[in-house]
């Protein structure tokens, strides 16, 4: 499956630029016009202020036919709060506040947030005829999740690719791209079991670079130190407005190994209205259709499919094995029910870029309490973090494999398996372990907020509070001054949980 949705978002408030609100309702008209152009399926997610708003109401169903799924864009504004009988606490005055309190779900005790969704859902349905199927936003919220799934027949959710502190939300070591089954205790961790998994599949939004994204660019060249780093066609120099980097998106989401399945959205919102967006998006709409096995379709049936292939989380793989940058790196994802993992080669230097384990009884921050701080934060457990959790002495390298690497392959070797290969050397990806073929990896840690100690053939791991490991087979190590060795021809890593 090989799958592209063209999703944009409508919004009628944009209290930051009193021109650019003006523009809204022409931007979502251009781009409705633009799938039925091509007569494309396409998902158009709504925000509650845009189907109270008569205009925009009216645009939406005369243009929308059979080919656009209109689903619901969730972020809190004051028609909604106001429906309720709630106030709406912005600060600034706004009517839509970007800001987690007052504009996201976290912000809410649980009861209001269960009667901000019905309210959300009853006039959806007021308006339209029906439920909407597909409820995507930037940041969601366990509780608000799984409420959907208890009450509405939802096929698919979504929200923001992984990032650090971007527009007031931070999201650290989630499944990378593709799909998902959330945990009940945690929509941010697959679920481990059928028995806490939340049956709807969870999309990741924006489409992230592979190579740049993680790290914001570290490894970029200089030219092309600040990103953004997604397919978004308002930004050019990095992302996807550059018709050379698209294409690249292309190329290395569906022309590289995925296992079985990969998924890009590709859109924007209607707030980049000052933006010539419609320009670019006819390119990458232009570029999907030519793509081989490429599938265009509604973030629904996308859904759907997803709940009919799989029962469970699969594994699946995003494989970059060239740059769009001038440098000399390859980065390849590996995501699994246990864990994620990205290795990365820049110039000669191999390593593992990033691991995290997903422990699926870590309830989520907001499951019993209100976000009242700027950034709300969804993370899971960090095994190895040259991001967020970095230190001085890693040197952006993690667990470092090889410093005479030559250029990465990589291919599928068995169910949910992903060999990654350089001159005689390996890692072997499965949804349990990795496995290491004559390397000699070292690890000089300096994660500043968890604690880290080796126990013969165990590296102990503690962070906030929640105890966990990584067991090494097949190997000797040595643990000194904040540097662990391993010595062996067939080194195996398995993340535990406690």
């Amino acid at each position: 499956m090989k799958i592209v949705n063209i999703m944009n978002f409508a919004r009628s408030y944009e209290p930051r630029d009193a021109e650019t609100e003006s523009m809204l309702l022409k931007t979502t008209k251009e781009q409705l016009d633009l799938v039925n152009e091509y007569g494309l399926d396409a998902t158009f997610l709504l925000q509650y202020d845009v189907i109270c708003n008569e205009d925009f109401v009216k645009t939406i169903k005369e243009r929308a036919g059979e080919n656009i799924e209109l689903g619901f864009w969730y972020e809190i504004v004051e028609p909604l709060t106001s429906a309720c009988g709630m106030p709406y606490n912005s600060p600034r005055g706004w009517k839509w506040d970007w800001h987690i309190d007052p504009g996201f779900s976290v912000a809410y005790p649980l009861h209001e947030r269960e009667a901000l969704i019905d309210e959300a859902m009853r006039k959806f349905k007021e308006v339209f005829g029906y439920y909407p199927r597909t409820v995507g936003s930037w940041l969601l919220d366990t509780h608000t999740v799984k409420y959907l799934s208890e009450n509405y027949e939802i096929d698919a959710l979504c929200y923001c690719r992984d990032q650090i502190n971007t527009d007031a939300y931070t999201f650290v070591g989630g499944y990378f791209n593709q799909a998902y089954y959330p945990s009940k205790n945690n929509y941010f961790t697959p679920a481990h079991s059928l028995e806490t998994q939340i049956n709807i599949p969870t999309f990741r939004l924006l489409c992230p670079d592979p190579i740049n994204n993680y790290d914001y660019g570290k490894f970029a060249s200089e030219d092309c130190k600040k990103g953004p780093y997604t397919m978004e066609v308002v930004y050019g120099k990095t992302a996807g407005r550059n018709p050379k980097i698209a294409a690249w998106y292309f190329d290395n989401y569906f022309g590289n190994e995925d296992l079985g399945f990969s998924y890009m959205q590709i859109g924007q919102e209607n707030s980049f209205a000052k933006f010539d967006i419609i320009d670019p998006l006819r390119m990458q709409i232009e570029m999907a259709m030519k793509y081989p096995g490429a599938k265009i379709e509604k973030m629904c049936d996308t859904g759907k499919a997803f709940k009919e292939r799989y029962k469970k989380t699969p594994a699946t793989s995003v494989c970059a094995l060239n740059s769009w940058d001038t440098t000399d790196c390859q980065s390849v994802y590996y995501d699994s029910i246990n864990y994620t993992a990205n290795v990365m080669r820049a110039d000669k230097n191999a390593f593992i870029r990033a691991l995290y384990l997903f422990d699926d009884r870590i309830k989520d921050y907001y499951t019993d309490e209100v976000c009242t701080r700027f950034d709300a934060i969804y993370e899971n457990l960090p095994l190895v973090d040259t991001a967020y959790q970095k230190g001085s002495a890693d040197g952006g390298f993690g667990i470092l494999l090889d410093q005479d690497a030559k250029a990465f392959s990589a291919a599928k070797d068995g169910d949910n398996e992903l060999t990654v290969t350089w001159n005689d050397k390996s890692v072997i990806f499965n949804e349990d372990s990795i496995t290491l073929i004559n390397c000699k990896p070292t690890f000089t840690y300096n994660m500043i907020n968890t604690k880290i100690s080796a126990d013969n053939n165990v590296i102990n791991y503690e962070y906030k509070g929640t105890k966990y490991s990584l067991e090494v087979s097949g190997a000797d190590i040595t643990h000194k001054d904040g540097t662990i060795e391993f010595s062996g021809k067939k080194i195996i890593l398995t993340p535990k949980r406690a």
